[in-house]
């Protein structure tokens, strides 16, 4: 088809779900124009490159976990094999400050030994009560999962039994570093139904480190396919403003254009939005506000997601693995600096998620970083710290009830779509 006989449609939004959308698009033969209004492609699955020194800068603490099958596809439609950009690990390992590392295994049909030494073993963290009462807690909770609809992972928690020393050295740091919620908030049907889908899927339980930056090894070869076919994709191009036609008392209207920053306008037969939550809540028009479908997602709440980059100029971590951290802010750390940006020394990459530090400084959450992995890794304190990046995201806060509030992807405006929701 030509180019000026194809459907337009306009994307604002550059990251996975912007591209994932962009790549439906093209090859259902729409002509797409997608904006970003940060410097690179990725969102919060980006990378870039610290001018001052050459390392690269991570968006945050991320994994690839192997039941993201929509995923995999989408990198081998572009022509990416998931195994060249990704080293695969069949365990997850738990640090409680003055104890060894608990490893647990997380794949029973290619290493049996393992997975049952994880659950038999590692007494010091959770004892063998403990694993019983909480195993008994999550298959109640998976044959009864409507029910915990409106309950928290707290909630879930009492009603199961579960003593308060596992609920902060397990439901604790899972809690914060899957969802970045803290326990007494977080949907206890959404815990529950990551650990089905994982349960019931054993041959794809397996955690990755990327090889090397996200925007190198993930997005860019998205974004190549992309151009390749003709799209046109823009960074340093934020969203002003959403523009909506004058809509009779029979119909909601139509978006007329995407208006940017520097003046500019979309235009288009579509539209679709794979904003951040918080932005596309800026932006939605007013008297869209007033319809069920977008009253609903300005209800939606975020929390803040932020991690913390290091620097060391030595090496003191051994393993390549996520390492969850009980009782701690920093729920989750890995040394980065083997698989992922091989650098002499450490790169420590972890997660910081505690409600009473989300307004902390850049530099107080470093110095708390610091102190946390001094504290939990004592061989810490013979590296010299060199730097450290703070990157600060906001997510979804998945809370009781929530998904009755996330939106579909088509909405009562017929020519506006959103993507990622």
């Amino acid at each position: 088809m030509m180019e000026s006989n194809k459907l337009k449609a306009a994307i604002a939004g550059g990251g996975l779900a912007g591209l994932a959308c962009a790549k439906r698009l093209v090859d259902g033969g729409f002509q797409v124009t997608l904006v970003e209004a940060e410097a690179q492609l990725g969102g919060r699955t980006a990378s870039w490159v610290d001018q001052t020194d050459g390392q690269t800068i991570e968006s945050g603490v991320h994994t690839f976990f192997g039941p993201y099958s929509h995923l995999i596809r989408l990198l081998n439609e572009v022509g990416v094999e998931i195994e060249e950009i990704v080293s695969w690990s069949d365990k997850v390992a738990f640090l409680k400050s003055g104890s060894p590392l608990n490893i647990f295994g997380l794949d029973p049909l290619r290493n049996l030994g393992q997975f049952l030494g994880g659950l038999l073993g590692n007494n010091n963290l959770i004892s063998p009560l403990a694993k019983i009462t909480i195993g008994l807690a999550f298959a109640n909770g998976l044959l009864r999962l409507p029910y915990y609809e409106n309950f928290t992972v707290a909630q879930f928690a009492r009603d199961g039994g579960i003593d308060s020393q596992t609920y902060e050295r397990i439901l604790r740091p899972l809690s914060r570093g899957l969802a970045f919620c803290e326990p007494e908030e977080l949907s206890a049907q959404v815990l529950l139904t990551l650990i089905l889908d994982n349960a019931t899927k054993p041959w794809n339980l397996q955690v990755d480190t990327f090889k090397g930056g996200m925007s190198k090894v993930l997005i860019e070869p998205i974004a190549r396919w992309l151009q390749s076919q003709g799209a046109h994709l823009k960074t340093h191009s934020p969203l002003r403003n959403i523009r909506l036609d004058n809509a009779t008392e029979y119909s909601s209207g139509n978006i007329t254009g995407f208006e940017l920053e520097n003046g500019e306008v979309l235009q288009g037969d579509v539209y679709v939005s794979a904003l951040p939550l918080e932005v596309l809540q800026k932006l939605i028009p007013a008297r869209l506000s007033q319809l069920p479908y977008f009253d609903k997602i300005l209800r939606l709440e975020t929390v803040p997601a932020t991690a913390v980059q290091l620097w060391f100029d030595r090496t003191f971590i051994s393993r390549d693995e996520f390492i969850f951290l009980s009782n701690s802010p920093v729920v989750v750390l890995q040394d980065e600096s083997r698989i992922t940006f091989p650098y002499v020394g450490s790169r420590i990459s972890c997660q910081i998620t505690d409600r009473k530090k989300d307004d902390h400084s850049d530099q107080q959450l470093i110095d708390l970083a610091l102190r946390e992995i001094q504290r939990f890794i004592p061989a810490s304190n013979t590296a010299q710290f060199q730097k450290a990046v703070v990157v600060r995201h906001r997510a979804i806060a998945i809370k009781p009830g929530v998904q009755r509030l996330r939106p579909r992807q088509t909405s009562p405006v017929p020519n506006f779509f959103l993507a990622g929701y």
